[in-house]
């Protein structure tokens, strides 16, 4: 008996290590096939973001040159008309740099002095539209500005250019520093100095030359700002340096991001990583909800309290929420904080909170000196109210905040939000409400 088990084991060892080795063999054959299907579609996603990104590139180039035209044009045109459908051109133009722009893997504080530009250049030019329109002429401040921002746009043209040629232009696939110039030797383009805009508007370069408001307080050790980080992404943080000036920040990663805690009073500036997904579309009522209870609680959790959700933007993947503050059921809009959140995993991958930073205090409570249905009267009678009106402090200048009642209505088709001064009945404002694929945005 004792033989013929011995004799059993003898014959099955090298059966069970045959069986042992195939298992083996057809297990790696799976590895392998899994390891060379994800190395496909990562090359597949690296071709689509690099295509995709060259694309924006390119057309964003050919959106600053058109803006450039349109500066050249002012010289040329003698009549009012020529001379304000040239300057709403580059109200438009700017404003779809900036859209354009904002789909480049760039970092925040990288893109925001150009972001600056392209906002007040065009808040500029729609400034100095109005004013054409109501009958005052440009004088030579005006014409000295219009030349350094063609100036701007030329040298900005020039440096794009630049770096599409050399495939300079950030694409989410490097390995290195996202601002990789031209190769070593190559002569690189100048940077485009942009100009201090001297004029009355909410963009003005006096609202960014003002003190912040809400980053008060002692300066914070770095290692709070440490500890702060890890507490807002759930992620172990790394302090990466220090950014002095008007708004001194600790500068950090944590888990895949990078982020900017203030010195003073520790308030999430601002903060980005890539998303994991790559959903397109709009979302439904189910999605959209869901995307704004988390943003709503990543805003609960960063400090940021009492915030409404304006409008909502989606694009590569990420649902862009831009927040306001709401005082005693009136909307503070200077005090804005926009967050992006990734649409597959419903996690916050960004926040710029600079405007609200610098804008947000305590106001003195305002009561209207009409009523709502007198503020009617400055109303159009062609716009349809989808909505009661509700009180809105609004930017006049970067110095004075005017209480409104905003309407909300439709004509021709169209959204629109109208701001009747509380205490005038004077019209303030009028936004056209754009909704297409990737959302809605006020123009």
């Amino acid at each position: 008996m004792t033989r013929t088990i011995k004799r059993l084991i003898d014959y099955s060892i090298p059966v069970l290590a045959s069986f042992a080795a195939i298992a083996a063999a057809v297990w790696g054959r799976g590895q392998r096939a899994r390891a060379e299907e994800y190395a496909r579609i990562a090359d597949e996603y690296v071709s689509v973001c690099i295509n995709s990104c060259a694309r924006c590139g390119q057309e964003l180039e050919e959106t600053v040159r058109a803006m450039g035209v349109s500066l050249e044009k002012l010289s040329v045109t003698a009549s009012v008309g020529g001379r304000v459908l040239a300057l709403e051109d580059v109200v438009r133009e700017s404003a779809e740099a900036q859209a354009l722009i904002s789909r480049l893997p760039q970092s925040q504080p990288g893109s925001a002095e150009l972001n600056a530009f392209l906002t007040r250049a065009g808040d500029y030019a729609r400034s100095l539209s109005k004013r054409l329109l109501a009958g005052e002429e440009p004088g030579e401040r005006d014409k000295k500005q219009l030349a350094l921002i063609l100036d701007s746009c030329v040298k900005l043209t020039d440096r794009l250019s630049a770096d599409i040629a050399d495939g300079a232009l950030p694409n989410g696939t490097e390995d290195l520093d996202y601002y990789g110039g031209p190769e070593a030797g190559a002569e690189e383009p100048s940077e485009p100095e942009y100009p201090e805009l001297i004029y009355d508007g909410p963009f003005a370069e006096a609202v960014e030359n003002a003190e912040p408001k809400w980053a008060v307080g002692e300066e914070a050790a770095p290692g709070e700002a440490r500890a702060r980080a890890e507490e807002l992404l759930g992620a172990p943080a790394e302090l990466t340096g220090k950014t002095e000036g008007r708004l001194p920040t600790y500068d950090l990663t944590s888990g895949g991001a990078e982020l900017a805690l203030t010195v003073r009073g520790l308030k999430l500036l601002w903060f980005m990583r890539a998303p994991a997904g790559n959903a397109s579309g709009l979302p439904d009522d189910a999605e959209r909800e869901a995307i704004f209870g988390a943003a709503r609680s990543f805003l609960d959790r960063a400090g940021y309290e009492d915030m409404e959700p304006s409008f909502a933007q989606y694009h590569d993947g990420t649902a862009l929420v831009t927040f306001v503050w709401v005082m005693d059921g009136v909307r503070v809009y200077n005090d804005l904080v926009k967050v992006w959140i990734d649409r597959e995993t419903h996690e916050p991958c960004g926040l710029d909170a600079r405007n609200y930073v610098y804008s947000h205090c305590e106001r003195e409570r305002q009561e209207p000196a009409i009523t709502a249905e007198e503020a009617r009267r400055s109303v159009s009678q062609s716009l349809v109210s989808t909505a009661e009106p509700r009180l809105a402090l609004i930017p006049i200048t970067p110095q004075r905040e005017a209480l409104c009642y905003e309407f909300t209505g439709e004509c021709g088709g169209s959204e629109y939000y109208v701001y009747v001064n509380a205490q005038t009945g004077r019209e303030e404002r009028i936004f056209k409400i754009l909704k297409d694929e990737n959302g809605e945005k006020a123009i």
